[in-house]
């Protein structure tokens, strides 16, 4: 959960406090830890037993220091509230919260699938097939969150698994919008945050999109599409490079890249969000490198299929 929010606070706190539960020690009388997962200045991640669901489960539980912060609860209220609205196969599932309590916590389904992050630590590149029809699940989930009028605003390689089915992580970022959302914080992962988040511009739909893209870019050549900038300076542009730089163009890094897959996730990357293509504009073009390559047991669709609306 490396966002920008939370780097600045551990800037100024490095050290966060833990509630310090072992294997077999109980959250409270329902759930029972099985193993520490991480977590982030806010919160701790466990994998644990659930007595009331009789399997087992993921854990988000507010750190100590935070459980008197309104602003911790009304996050972890809001990231729940936003999680039961949604039911989609490409999204991680809420089960069940307890915001009350001496240790308020939300549980989530149990996902144990790589992300693209641990497959980049462990393999290496994701293949150009594989690519596309990762990139086209997200961009489903994607498209369905954002007609329930859901932005997620944390698209990056460790919020992405490559289960069957692959699964979109993590809505503690996630904002509900009636339109474009006026950032006032700067919020998200700075290597894969879109201009407008970076700027506290105004969030729409194409800001996930911009992520993905990212996500997708780094995901293909092992490489970030934008260098570290300077944390410390007081100039925008030098601490958000991707304000003012473009990415190296992908088939310049990996030139068995289809020269269609390139041009979508470069075009994702436009600092213009009305550049960058939709949702559906997306999956179509990675569908067609599919098809391109003939390779039909992953075909999203079979081809020819009428995947959009007419008009």
């Amino acid at each position: 959960m490396a966002q920008v929010a939370d780097e600045k606070a551990k800037e100024k706190t490095p050290e966060v406090e833990t509630w310090g539960l072992r294997p077999g020690d109980e959250i409270d009388d329902t759930l029972v830890v099985l193993e520490d997962l991480g977590g982030g200045h806010r919160y701790e991640v466990f994998r644990a037993w659930d007595r009331v669901l009789f399997c087992q489960v993921a854990v988000k539980v507010v750190r100590p220091h935070r459980v008197q912060s309104d602003r911790t609860i009304n996050g972890l209220d809001r990231e729940a509230s936003i999680a039961a609205r949604l039911a989609h196969p490409n999204l991680v599932r809420l089960l069940r919260t307890r915001i009350e309590g001496a240790r308020p916590y939300i549980v989530l389904e149990l996902i144990t699938a790589q992300t693209v992050m641990d497959h980049l630590r462990d393999v290496g590149p994701v293949s150009v097939p594989e690519m596309c029809l990762l990139g086209i699940r997200m961009l489903s989930a994607l498209h369905y969150m954002h007609s329930q009028r859901v932005l997620h605003l944390d698209l990056k390689p460790s919020n992405l698994t490559m289960g069957a089915p692959p699964r979109l992580l993590d809505f503690s970022l996630a904002r509900v919008f009636a339109g474009p959302v006026r950032m006032r914080d700067t919020i998200g992962t700075r290597a894969y945050m879109p201009p407008e988040q970076c700027t506290h511009g105004l969030a729409t739909p194409a800001s996930d999109v911009f992520g993905l893209g990212a996500t997708m870019y780094e995901a293909l050549t092992a490489i970030q599409p934008y260098r570290d900038g300077d944390r410390t300076s007081k100039v925008r542009e030098e601490r958000y490079p991707q304000l003012v730089e473009d990415p190296e163009p992908i088939r310049d890094v990996v030139p068995v890249v289809p020269r269609a897959l390139e041009e979508v996730i470069m075009r994702s990357l436009e600092r213009d969000p009305a550049r960058r293509p939709n949702t559906v504009e997306a999956a179509i073009a990675l569908q067609k490198v599919l098809e391109d390559l003939n390779i039909k047991e992953l075909f999203a669709w079979p081809k020819g299929t009428k995947v959009r609306p007419k008009g």
